[in-house]
């Protein structure tokens, strides 16, 4: 055999396995995830606040924008009768968009969690769990951002978001088609 025979079935053994490999990374079983019960903020003077979803989504794309520092925003967030959460994933060097909706819950103490209803990913279908774990495993989230594949929700945890001088967020009500949203600011006593 001629040493290009054998340079072209290296390489086709080498597409098969990088094709094998995303496609077993991909579909794999998705592993459970442990979500650490936070500590709710501290009581104090409790100040409540309304805001529509646009004030939502600016400060939920400020916090988010201050978690990543000075990398590249992964992540873009949308308020609208959903909340969208926006990225791309790169396959084969193919960006791909992707949004995902959610419906938001406020869960009794304070924080936010989200539960995937649809999945847009250019004309690919794919099941939400799987989008989900790309999510998780391709993107360094803040830890208060924690996405759980399995039940297909995302959990923010107000309470982890760092704030200065010892405030704390707590939701209160997240009722986007009639666009009531009232936080609750934790002033802690001294």
């Amino acid at each position: 055999m001629n040493k290009w025979k054998i340079a072209f079935f290296l390489l086709v053994l080498l597409l098969i396995g990088s094709i094998g490999t995303v496609v077993y990374w991909i579909t794999a079983p998705v592993e459970s995830v442990w979500i650490e019960e936070t500590n709710t903020p501290a009581e104090g003077n409790v100040l409540t606040v309304n805001a529509t979803k646009e004030d939502f989504q600016a400060i939920a794309n400020t916090y988010l924008k201050k978690a990543m520092g000075d990398k590249p925003l992964p992540l873009q967030i949308s308020v609208d009768d959903q909340i969208v959460l926006s990225s791309e994933f790169t396959a084969f060097s193919i960006n791909l968009p992707v949004r995902m909706f959610f419906e938001p819950y406020v869960e009794e103490n304070g924080n936010i969690r989200l539960e995937q209803s649809s999945v847009e990913i250019g004309r690919l279908s794919l099941d939400p769990e799987t989008i989900l774990k790309l999510l998780r495993d391709s993107i360094e989230l803040p830890k208060w951002m924690v996405v759980d594949p399995e039940k297909e929700e995302v959990l923010i945890q107000l309470s982890d978001i760092p704030m200065d001088s010892g405030v704390g967020v707590r939701a209160k009500e997240l009722n986007l088609a009639e666009d009531i949203i009232t936080l609750e600011i934790v002033i802690p006593k001294e």
